[in-house]
């Protein structure tokens, strides 16, 4: 699938810098029109990045130091430092990140398919998708996390392209350290390096190339992830990514536990929750959820199984219009009809592209690797609708390209029937 010829480079280049506009003006009515709240894990992000800029202490609103997955914060707090702790510059970061979101989703596109108006294409429909749209609203981790999953990917094609596969797998490593400390959810995510590195040794036909991506990409991670380590050990005495993971797995693995969130007060550890958080502390709260959550898995096999089951199911679930949504305005529920248009179009094209001719088989497996490890760890906590969000645009980029495809045959058919 080569570049369309009847636009040139210069005019392509004019076009994206004109979608990344069109994404981020979009992001930033809906930011005016919707006027979010700064509560719940928004205000913890905004907390957190506001007093490691100000007093270079990490805290949330609990007085917690890493319950909160801390790469988003960390991301904010050089910005607040500069340019002051408020709504406005976090919201400003949140553009900042639609732009190279917008940009990685374009190139990873065009790098699998060689054509700049699949990659164009990609842009758009990433720029108005809705979930998009509304995380750049608010304080959300997904709106770091999206573009490392995507720089991910793309550090994955070239390893498997035999790009400079050490520097591209090194480059992932890192990128796959600053993802899981953005959110455990990315812990998977390296699966996507793991084929691109068994695609490289194949096509060598020797295995000095892959292992030398794979230590290149181990070196990465370690990188990134052992100035975390260290400091949280620093700050609440053991070497942890975050102490949010056994607070969710409970959530996810108790007896009022229904697969979707349910609040730690409706659970038998809600009694005393408060006097007993503070009394443990941190980490030692953490392990006790952890063993809780573990202890019913093992007295409740068939229970627990029938929940994770029921959470990849709701992993995919469209997010579907409520009572209250309903009853709420007709904009509202306008707006959500467009999005489960949009989420049913990307999913059902993109799995259908994972057939086509049209991609390559390296990508195809990277993408598969990555989609299904993305999923796959949320079997173990509990699914939020936006918790998929990060791992659509790897669904758009599949969508696209065959769309872009038949599009195109579609207008240079017209151009030729008008020069005829």
């Amino acid at each position: 699938m080569k570049s369309t010829a009847f636009v040139s480079n210069e005019r392509w280049r004019l076009i994206l810098a004109l979608i990344i506009l069109c994404a981020v003006v979009m992001r930033l009515a809906a930011t005016w029109v919707l006027a979010q709240p700064l509560e719940s894990d928004s205000l913890s992000y905004f907390t957190m990045a506001q007093s490691l800029a100000e007093r270079g202490e990490l805290v949330d609103i609990y007085g917690q130091h890493v319950f909160f997955s801390a790469g988003y914060p960390l991301f904010l707090s050089p910005f607040f430092a500069v340019f002051g702790s408020s709504i406005g510059v976090a919201l400003g970061v949140n553009a900042v990140l639609c732009v190279i979101g917008t940009w990685l989703i374009y190139r990873l596109a065009l790098t699998i398919s060689g054509n700049r108006f699949a990659g164009a294409l990609a842009a758009a429909a990433y720029a108005v998708w809705l979930p998009g749209i509304w995380n750049a609203t608010m304080l959300a981790k997904e709106n770091l996390s999206t573009p490392l999953l995507l720089a991910i990917a793309l550090c994955a094609i070239d390893v498997a392209r035999n790009k400079r596969p050490i520097r591209a797998a090194m480059v992932g490593g890192l990128l796959w350290g600053a993802a899981l400390v953005t959110g455990g959810s990315a812990l998977l995510l390296c699966a996507g390096i793991a084929i691109a590195l068994l695609v490289l040794w194949r096509a060598q036909g020797f295995f000095a190339p892959a292992l030398a991506g794979g230590l290149g990409f181990l070196v990465g991670a370690a990188v990134m992830l052992a100035p975390w380590l260290y400091a949280t050990d620093q700050m609440v005495g053991r070497p942890v990514l975050t102490t949010n993971a056994a607070f969710n797995l409970y959530l996810g693995n108790n007896p009022a536990a229904t697969g979707k969130f349910v609040s730690i007060a409706d659970t038998p550890m809600g009694r005393n929750w408060e006097a007993t958080r503070l009394k443990l502390g941190e980490v030692g709260n953490a392990d006790r959820l952890q063993a809780e959550a573990m202890r019913w898995i093992r007295e409740n096999l068939a229970r627990a199984a029938e929940l994770a089951a029921c959470k990849l199911a709701y992993f995919w679930q469209p997010n579907l219009m409520d009572a209250e949504v309903v009853g709420a305005s007709k904009a509202f529920v306008l707006i959500r009809l467009v999005e489960v248009i949009q989420y049913g179009l990307i999913v059902v094209f993109g799995l259908a592209a994972l057939r086509s001719r049209l991609i390559a088989g390296d990508a195809k497996w990277i993408f598969a690797a990555m989609i299904v490890g993305f999923w796959l760890v949320h079997a173990a906590a509990y699914i939020i609708t936006r918790y998929r969000d990060p791992v659509m645009p790897l669904l758009i980029v599949l969508a696209v390209i065959p769309v872009a495809k038949w599009l195109e045959q579609f207008i240079l058919r017209r151009i030729t029937r008008h020069a005829a």
